[in-house]
C-alpha cells in the first residue's frame, strides 16, 4: 500500500472516531437573565440545547453546543431571549469529589466553562457570552449542572449586556 493511501486511511480513522463514539446530546434546562443594557428586561423559563462531545479527556474536555431559550419577560409575553452556539471546556474530570453522596452510580466531577456567540432577536443585538458551570457533574451518557451564572458583553458599546444563571441543565447523550 502507498504511503500516501495509508495516510489517508488513518486520518478517516481518526476523524471518524468521535462521530462514532457517544457524542451527540440534547439538554433541557431552566434559566433567569437580566437585560442591562438598554431598556431593563427580565426573562425567565425554558433552555433547550444541542452538544456535541468528542472525547472524554481529563483535562480540556471540548464540547460544541447550542442553545435556544424560550422563556416569558416581566410582561408575561413569550420571548425568545437568546441563542447561543460556543464551546464548552471542562477543565478537569475527577471521581475522587465531595459530591458522590447525590448518586448511588459514581459520577464524575467536570466544572467547566464556556464561550459563546449569542443573539438576541427581540432587539436584533449579538454579544460574546461567558458561563461557568462550577457545580457540573458527569457520567458516561449525562451532565448534570446546577447554578451556572453567565454574563454577555457587548464587543461594539463595551459594555455588559445581560447577565443570569442556569439554575439546573440536564444533557443527555445518545450515539
Amino acid at each position: 500500500m502507498k504511503k500516501p493511501t495509508m495516510l489517508l486511511i488513518l486520518l478517516i480513522l481518526l476523524l471518524s472516531t468521535p462521530v462514532m463514539a457517544r457524542s451527540f446530546g440534547y439538554g433541557f434546562g431552566y434559566y433567569g437573565e437580566e437585560i442591562s443594557d438598554g431598556p431593563e428586561r427580565l426573562s425567565s423559563g425554558m433552555e433547550i440545547s444541542l452538544a456535541y462531545r468528542p472525547w472524554l479527556l481529563e483535562y480540556g474536555n471540548p464540547s460544541l453546543v447550542g442553545k435556544v431559550a424560550l422563556g416569558t419577560d416581566q410582561d408575561k409575553e413569550w420571548v425568545i431571549p437568546y441563542l447561543q452556539v460556543g464551546l464548552h471546556v471542562d477543565l478537569l474530570r475527577t471521581t475522587n469529589h465531595p459530591f458522590n453522596f447525590i448518586a448511588h452510580n459514581v459520577v464524575a466531577y467536570t466544572p467547566a466553562l464556556g464561550v459563546f456567540y449569542q443573539f438576541d432577536p427581540t432587539r436584533e443585538t449579538s454579544t460574546f457570552t461567558v458561563e461557568a458551570s462550577l457545580l457540573k457533574l458527569s457520567q458516561k451518557d449525562f451532565w448534570y449542572e446546577v447554578l451556572s451564572p453567565f454574563i454577555a458583553f457587548n464587543m461594539d458599546k463595551g459594555v455588559v449586556d445581560s447577565w443570569g444563571i442556569n439554575l439546573v441543565r440536564y444533557t443527555y447523550f445518545i450515539k
